[in-house]
């Protein structure tokens, strides 16, 4: 599984046996940034499996800087004399080359760190404004299916105009759906989960692909036409992952 810190603005990936050599070497502070395949975001320090391989005294003296600026060279954790813990960085260059590519951007722009599990109450709200979206899509399909319903007194072009409702209806609905998994492949969410701030990622910390964005649209409308209950997984889950999203080894995070 890949993990990835983010040094001086920049996202590196890599292992965690290869983490701890850099912590080793003084190459990662404890309040570097370390993204956990499975679980999120959060500091270097907070890491258990981290936690050992850095100097004595380190962790505690991380939360609190020195009260006076330290001569060149210095360590802020060593106020006394010189450590391997100072700047600059000196990061491998390859094969741990700066990641340029979605989740570097994204990093820079978007999340706040360390990224969680989104809260119930903003997936509920996205949900909601994501079943808006997708009724408003429906709408058209919906009014020529009413209209052409025996009360409204059509004649005999109701049959017709009912089945094109129907096409308006589940075109609407599909359209919406992949224009969510096409959001979600691109920039991280769909519309609802933009407007809560929201981002959805794999274990890799990176964007899904768009057939994974599909298959998980897909597996959703499955999963609350089979059982609505289903949808109450993730109150049980402590990862706080639906169901298709444990399936698909996927997670939704907060963005800001």
């Amino acid at each position: 599984m890949t993990w990835r810190v983010v040094v001086q603005g920049q996202t590196y990936e890599t292992n965690l046996e290869e983490l701890k050599q850099w912590v080793r070497e003084g190459r990662i502070l404890p309040n570097d940034q370390v993204f956990q395949p499975g679980v999120g975001w959060c500091t270097a320090g907070q890491l258990r499996e981290l936690q050992e391989w850095f100097p004595p005294g380190v962790l505690m003296m991380a939360s609190a800087p020195p009260e006076t600026p330290l001569p060149p060279g210095m360590s802020p954790y060593s106020p006394t004399m010189p450590a391997p813990y100072v700047s600059p960085y000196t990061l491998p260059p390859t094969p741990y080359a700066p990641v340029y590519g979605q989740v570097g951007m994204y990093l820079s722009s978007n999340i706040s760190l360390p990224g969680v599990p989104a809260g119930l109450g903003q997936r509920l709200l996205a949900a909601i404004v994501d079943l808006f979206l997708t009724f408003l899509c429906a709408l058209p399909g919906l009014i020529l299916i009413f209209s052409a319903s025996p009360s409204a007194g059509r004649g005999a072009d109701s049959g017709g105009q009912a089945i094109l409702g129907y096409l308006l209806m589940y075109s609407g609905v599909i359209g919406y759906a992949i224009l969510c998994a096409l959001m979600t492949s691109n920039t991280g969410g769909s519309p609802g989960k933009k407007m809560l701030g929201l981002v959805v990622l794999g274990e890799d910390g990176q964007y899904i692909s768009f057939g994974k964005a599909i298959l998980r649209e897909f597996l959703k409308s499955f999963f609350s036409n089979l059982c609505f209950l289903l949808n109450m997984w993730l109150l049980f889950d402590p990862r706080r992952q639906q169901l298709y999203d444990k399936i698909l080894s996927i997670n939704v995070y907060k963005a800001s």
